[in-house]
């Protein structure tokens, strides 16, 4: 750990990282570093409490779900151990502060009522940092006390991560003791951590591991190993909870928060009517800056329980946010994830009433592939909100885009089409509007792979790059909904009342345009569009809870950093993973029967493979009759190397050279 050794006297404290803004962001800053605080008064508890909130915001893209079945693959796996990696690193210099703190806290003379919110606010996120770790490398070494230079937790062996599951848990609790209601915490410091945000996070938490310890084991691969030549073993604390007390524990935290919430300390953000899900994650309100069509700036969100707070005169993020977006370096949807979100009626867009694939049939609301625009009708508004329409484009607040929001009018720029598509007039204006819409083409060597997607996209004008500042959620009412339906399932064998639904993920379902699911619905009725990983072939599965409750959380929570860890919870991240994988549909839709319109490829064909091939080619299948006949190859099974040893990642080799009793995780 030479990272800790070297940064026992370096402590980051740059208060403008916060989660807040107001009194909160204009604390006195504490440049010198925890420990040159005196802890003598609450107020110097207070202001190392603020210095804690080092957690990840938009400075890292790679939060967004890429490299997952979600955003699209392109190659992975097969790489080696790396000499250093920073997900180890930092987390420990954070937990340090942390125990900083808490040591300072037991030796505090005046009342611990006083300092109570601040020890809370050090107990999350020592948990936070551990659960981190504990997902990136399974056990880890407990880092529970400031260490000193001799102390033996640096040549100690690895924490099992069952200990480490344990400590969490603990510290969660620990924090809601401590912590304030969120209705308790003045509008001054709002962004600071609640008792809610406690609970929810400790009920993601025994989510993930109680699932992780459910479905991993099948994986057929010893991840734990026996802790003294590989791995960090398996030993577990006394009193460890079963996988039933978690699943237990999970949803009685979920279901105080949503209790808590339906009292109106929080609730889903719907200001925007069918776009509320889309500019959630947008809202970005000072400096000239419009944040949507009904200027609902971030006063209006109640949604987040716990979020890294950006501001546009104290705290900017920093990234190009919107470059990011338009160019693709943010989130995607591959063409199997943009197919899964269903039609507004609740059921997916191919169907079957028998479970064969030969009377398969599409659902009475999905329009198909003969139009551009028809995959999109009727649809999830989390789909047709996030992605970039076929006839339409976006506002976007880059000044080269030209379609700046600089009012409050509608949700979309007027789209300007051309007069004619049968003759190239070059003195027709569409061809010099920054508003102009064209057939979609397939060139330039693309894999037709998926869908592009505008989440997090900022739309306002008057802003120079760099300078974008909506908060990023870490933890929302959606997701505990969505933590709620799947312990309640997972407890009952697969099984969930339609109260129980209605409770939780048919709230965000509503939001999003869709029926409620209720087991009625999908009674007798099977997924013709299933994308079956395992075989790389689209199947007709029938439909059941567990499933549908996995589709809902991959569909309300995508882009936001989830996906990877849930894969490998569920034991299925080896196998979603690999494979060659097919992309959208080409041959029989509306790129073999438009032509181009647009300036450079007029007249030509939208889908010209003699003169533009796809980079993989196109699927035909057995016979046309094949459920995936004419999509295009996204990604060849010979790019993908995810193994079963990429559960875990490996520990820099760095760090077991400094304490040889750091065992290497299995297969590294």
């Amino acid at each position: 750990m030479k990272t800790i050794i070297n940064k026992f006297f370096l402590v980051s404290a740059v208060v403008m990282a916060l989660t807040a803004c107001s009194d909160f962001l204009d604390k006195e800053p504490l440049s010198q570093g925890t420990e040159a605080i005196v802890f003598k008064t609450p107020e110097h508890f207070e202001q190392a409490a603020n210095a804690l909130y080092n957690v990840i915001g938009w400075k890292n893209l790679d939060i967004m779900d890429r490299g997952t079945d979600i955003s699209g693959l392109g190659s992975n796996g097969g790489g080696s151990a790396p000499e250093e990696n920073w997900s180890w690193d930092k987390p420990y210099s954070h937990i340090r502060t942390c125990n900083i703190l808490l040591e300072k806290a037991e030796a505090y003379d005046g009342s611990q009522s006083d300092i109570a919110q601040s020890v809370g606010t050090a107990y999350f996120f020592r948990a936070w940092q551990h659960f981190y770790l504990l997902q990136h490398f399974g056990g880890v070494p407990i880092s529970d006390h400031v260490l000193t230079v001799s102390d033996g937790v640096l040549q100690a062996p690895r924490n099992s991560r069952y200990e480490v599951a344990a400590f969490i848990m603990s510290d969660l609790r620990e924090a809601v003791k401590h912590l304030p209601k969120e209705t308790e915490i003045p509008e001054g410091s709002k962004g600071k951590v609640s008792k809610e945000a406690a609970k929810s996070f400790l009920a993601r938490v025994l989510l993930y591991e109680a699932t992780w310890e459910k479905y991993v084991p099948a994986i057929n691969y010893d991840l734990d190993g026996d802790g003294t030549s590989q791995g960090a073993g398996t030993a577990k604390p006394e009193g460890y909870p079963s996988i039933t007390d978690m699943l237990t524990e999970a949803k009685q935290m979920s279901k105080e928060v949503i209790e808590e919430a339906e009292s109106g300390t929080y609730k889903l953000w719907t200001e925007c009517d069918s776009l509320s899900y889309y500019y959630l994650f947008n809202i970005d309100d000072k400096g000239g800056n419009i944040p949507n069509f009904k200027s609902a700036g971030k006063s209006t969100n109640k949604e987040f329980i716990f979020y890294k707070k950006y501001d546009y005169d104290l705290n900017r993020g920093g990234i190009n946010l919107s470059h990011s977006v338009m160019v693709g370096a943010a989130t995607g949807m591959s063409a199997q994830f943009g197919e899964s979100f269903l039609c507004r009626n609740g059921l997916p867009i191919r169907i079957s009433y028998t479970g064969s694939m030969s009377d398969a049939q599409n659902n009475p609301e999905f329009e198909g592939y003969a139009t551009f625009i028809g995959e999109y009708r009727n649809r999830d508004y989390r789909f047709v909100g996030c992605t970039f329409l076929p006839d339409r484009v976006s506002y976007s607040s880059r000044t080269e885009d030209g379609r700046q929001r600089t009012d409050a009018n509608q949700p979309y720029p007027t789209p300007v089409f051309p007069k004619d598509n049968d003759h190239y007039d070059p003195t027709d204006p569409v061809y010099s509007s920054s508003c102009a819409v064209f057939h979609p083409t397939i060139r330039n060597n693309s894999t037709m792979g998926g869908y592009s997607s505008r989440k997090y996209l900022i739309e306002g004008a008057n802003r120079p790059d760099n300078t974008e500042s909506a908060d990023f959620p870490l933890i929302r009412l959606a997701e505990v909904h969505c933590i709620y339906a799947e312990a309640t399932c997972e407890l009952n064998n697969g099984n969930i009342s339609d109260e129980d639904l209605n409770f939780s993920i048919n709230k965000n379902r509503a939001r999003a345009g869709v029926a409620p699911l209720t087991n009625a619905l999908i009674a007798n009725v099977w997924d013709a569009g299933y994308w079956d990983h395992a075989t790389g072939k689209t199947i007709c599965k029938k439909m059941n809870m567990l499933d549908e409750i996995r589709r809902e959380r991959a569909c309300e929570l995508f882009g936001e950093g989830f996906r990877m860890d849930d894969l490998k919870r569920w034991g299925i991240a080896h196998i979603n993973l690999t494979g060659r994988k097919l992309g959208r549909h080409v041959l029989r839709t509306a790129y073999e029967t438009e032509k181009a319109n647009d300036a450079t490829y007029f007249g030509e064909p939208c889908y010209y493979p003699e003169k533009y091939p796809l980079l993989y080619g196109l699927y035909e299948g057995s016979d046309p009759n094949d459920p995936d006949y004419g999509r295009s190859i996204a990604t060849l099974a010979g790019n993908l190397l995810y193994t079963q040893r990429d559960y875990l990642d490996p520990i820099p080799r760095q760090q077991i050279r400094l304490n040889p009793q750091l065992t290497q995780n299995p297969g590294w």
